[in-house]
């Protein structure tokens, strides 16, 4: 399916529209597309009705490369464009990584949107103005990396240690996924929806009034301690430390990752 927004065409996947069951929207992480989440759709089904999206920029959504369109501000209104059309009765949200800083700034601006979310691996942005200049440094020279040799960023992408816990199957997945992306929108995301660039929401967390879940890999200390510090900012949340998993815990750890999933909706749709 395509939706317009904003002048991005949106390519979406709705995996199954079973009325007696609540929606879930997957949002994935920089150089990712809906295709990460293929191999656990069928597994999601028998709880709920999935939805698969291409985020701006990635994937098969149609983005030109202008920075200002991958601003949180203009990915938000997006967003919320797409959402208002499909008009979900129930919809809960999962977010991993970039997809998750996204995910949050989306439930600060328009809480209204979603019953309850869940967020991997992710951030609701930096404190300082001294990480912000830090990272928006470190995301242009990344940038430039890939407008100048893309071959040569994704292998350094691929090794980091971030993703060295990935099994082969799902590393190879990620990879094939990440070799088809438009290096110019590649660069271009991370220069308008950096961890820098972006608005710092974690001070907006205590007014959503749904309950978030929060998971990071025990592998993954950078995040254990980033969303454990997190999860003390809001009104109603969860926070698991995944065992055996390092930041991609839907593929370092599926069974767990379903199970999370499951239970978490399954309590709060009544």
């Amino acid at each position: 399916m395509k939706l317009y927004a904003d002048g991005i065409a949106y390519h979406l996947t709705i995996h199954q529209s079973e009325p007696s069951l609540p929606n879930l929207i997957l949002f994935h992480g920089f150089m990712g597309s809906g295709k990460v989440f293929e191999p656990l759709v069928d597994r999601l089904k028998s709880f709920c009705n999935p939805i698969t999206i291409d985020l701006a920029g990635h994937g098969n959504t149609e983005t030109p490369a202008n920075t200002e369109l991958f601003h949180a501000d203009r990915q938000v209104a997006q967003l919320k464009s797409i959402l208002d059309r499909l008009s979900f009765d129930r919809l809960f949200a999962f977010g991993y990584s970039m997809g998750g800083r996204l995910l949050f700034q989306l439930i600060t601006t328009f809480p209204e949107l979603f019953d309850g979310a869940i967020l991997e691996s992710t951030h609701c942005g930096l404190s300082s103005d001294k990480e912000k200049k830090q990272r928006i440094t470190v995301d242009e020279l990344r940038a430039e990396s890939i407008l100048n040799n893309f071959d040569q960023f994704l292998k350094e992408w691929i090794n980091l240690p971030l993703f060295k816990h990935t099994p082969d199957t799902a590393r190879k997945a990620y990879q094939t996924i990440m070799e088809n992306q438009k290096p110019e929108c590649m660069a271009a995301s991370l220069r308008g929806f950096g961890s820098g660039t972006m608005p710092t929401v974690c001070d907006k967390l205590q007014d959503v009034q749904f309950p978030l879940y929060l998971i990071a890999g025990e592998y993954d200390q950078k995040y254990v301690d980033r969303m454990a510090s997190i999860a003390k900012l809001c009104n109603d949340s969860t926070f698991q430390i995944v065992e055996k998993a390092g930041h991609r815990i839907h593929t370092d750890q599926p069974d767990t990752w379903i199970q999370i999933l499951k239970n978490f909706i399954t309590q709060h749709y009544v």
